[in-house]
């Protein structure tokens, strides 16, 4: 089944599901996405810099109120994470420069529990927080390599990001936010900080990294709605 199909199929779950629920059911299903940044937890070469990687994601969450204004809430989510590299030395009298591009998609399911604080009518303040469980899907690494008045011949290659020397599929950490809820409608901030090392050993990827390891870390900015 194709990653369409199954958002299609979940979507259509929760939206006639919710169509045949309670005024004020204690499950209540809804969409979200929006933008997000990663990184990762890792200290690189002197000579190295890492910058942040431009994402996003969407999903269907599904929350269940357990006792007044607490929650068990979890999503099935597409989500991309990734990081950049960038380096440069110095040849003759010319410059040598790459930058490695990683873009990582996952299907990534959080378990979280959550409290709401009322601050008026139909608004409140939300605090979330649990483990997700993330399962990579695909994505690429892509390599530039260009040469400033310096001998060489400029590289653009494109790889598996999960492939033979790229990264592990399974990832977990932890994921914790917080936001506001207005009536059907949802707004905040998602952090993500990974547990699990990424990076194979022995690999292109891990001598790039010096055998350190990889773990993701990232911050989300989402808007939801609940049907």
């Amino acid at each position: 089944m194709t990653t369409t199909r199954l958002f299609t199929t979940i979507f259509l779950f929760f939206y006639f599901t919710s169509l045949f629920a309670q005024d004020e059911p204690p499950f209540r299903f809804g969409i979200r996405g929006g933008g997000n940044l990663y990184s990762g937890v890792l200290n690189v070469a002197p000579n190295i810099s890492k910058k942040l990687h431009a994402g996003y994601q969407l999903g269907f969450t599904a929350e269940y109120e357990f006792r007044d204004n607490a929650y068990l809430q979890t999503e099935v989510s597409f989500i991309t994470k990734g990081v950049v590299y960038k380096s440069a030395e110095t040849l003759g009298n010319g410059v040598k420069q790459w930058k490695q591009d990683f873009t990582l998609k996952y299907i990534q399911i959080p378990f979280l529990i959550a409290y709401k604080l009322e601050i008026e009518d139909n608004l409140s303040l939300y605090f979330h927080g649990g483990p997700y469980f993330a399962y990579g899907i695909g994505g690429k690494t892509r390599l530039k390599i260009t040469h400033k008045q310096a001998e060489g011949e400029d590289v653009e290659t494109s790889q598996d990001s999960f492939g033979e020397n790229g990264f592990k599929k399974l990832d977990i950490g932890i994921r914790f936010g917080s936001g506001l809820e207005f009536e059907k409608y949802t707004i905040g901030f998602d952090f993500e900080y990974g547990f699990t090392n990424i990076s194979r050993k022995d690999t292109k990827l891990s001598s790039l990294l010096n055998d350190r390891g990889f773990k993701n870390k990232g911050v989300c900015l989402l808007l939801g709605y609940k049907f």
